[in-house]
């Protein structure tokens, strides 16, 4: 819970006489979103709704009342996701939740407001964290987008360095390096567990990238419970052993992540619940198969 800060009295002396008067710390973001979440009905309403029943509208809609409420600049914000949203315009992400498959734009935006959620009020994070995919999985369509030149001769490795670079010029180099930071590295292929174990940890030791790649990594998990026993096991083999790099992290970065205690514990508590999703699966899976 994030308390809102107590009127604090100061005493003063003029004249000799004693004077005491009472201040109210002006609340910070954070504060104010606890404060209109318990007195709105559609700020309620939303912070009720489980990210994993809400379509890319309702994320939207959610996002932006987040941002209102916390009286953060939005603008940047709002640009990274409509980017996102047209960069993955014709992608699908297999999920299992509520329908075979999903306009792939829910992941990011689930993302954002699951750092929203934690208290993250870091414009360039949630930005970042918004097109975190789509250097690696669509970087023709970043070009495109954001005004540049492509080639069918461009490689893979020149397509995502352009849309960095365009990504840079368009949003900033911070959200530039964190989208770049958590992009898979282009020279192994995508089964190839150990490197991405590797790369994963290396980005982690960074709170920001943290942060972004916490909330992709809950995504992805956490999403494994819904999929066919096969992906299950692919998936468990390929996530599990980040599980305990993610706590160390978490636990190293608690202050750097500027979260409030609430955040903090949210972030436990996704962690706690994924490791008891996992051990589930592999312990269910190995019951079926003696059976």
């Amino acid at each position: 819970m994030i308390l809102t800060s107590a009127p604090r009295p100061v005493t003063t002396t003029v004249r000799g006489q004693i004077l005491t008067k009472t201040f109210v710390a002006t609340p910070t973001p954070n504060e104010r979103l606890f404060a209109m979440s318990h007195s709105d009905p559609i700020r309620s309403a939303f912070d009720q709704l489980p990210l994993k029943e809400m379509d890319a509208a309702t994320l939207v809609f959610a996002i932006e009342s987040a941002v209102d409420e916390m009286a953060l600049p939005g603008e940047t914000l709002r640009l990274a996701m409509e980017v996102a949203t047209l960069a993955h315009l014709d992608q699908f992400r297999k999920n299992g939740i509520k329908s075979d498959e999903d306009p792939y734009i829910v992941h990011p935006l689930r993302n954002v407001l699951r750092l929203l959620r934690y208290g993250c009020s870091d414009v360039e994070i949630l930005s970042a964290t918004a097109l975190h995919d789509t250097v690696e999985d669509r970087p023709h369509a970043v070009i495109a987008l954001l005004g540049g030149r492509t080639a069918d001769d461009m490689s893979a490795s020149e397509a995502q360095e352009r849309a960095s670079t365009l990504i840079a010029s368009h949003f900033g180099h911070r959200i530039s390096e964190l989208v770049e930071a958590v992009t898979n590295p282009i020279d192994y292929p995508h089964d190839n567990t150990t490197g991405y174990q590797d790369h994963v940890i290396r980005a982690i030791a960074d709170p920001a990238v943290f942060l972004v790649k916490f909330s992709d990594f809950v995504d992805n998990a956490g999403s494994v419970k819904y999929l066919s026993e096969t992906d299950r096991l692919r998936l468990v083999t390929k996530y599990e052993p980040l599980v305990e790099h993610f706590k160390r992290a978490s636990l190293a970065h608690a202050n750097a992540l500027q979260l409030p205690p609430a955040g903090l514990d949210a972030i436990a508590q996704h962690i706690a619940t994924i490791e008891g999703d996992f051990s589930n699966t592999v312990r269910g899976d190995t019951e079926n198969t003696r059976q």
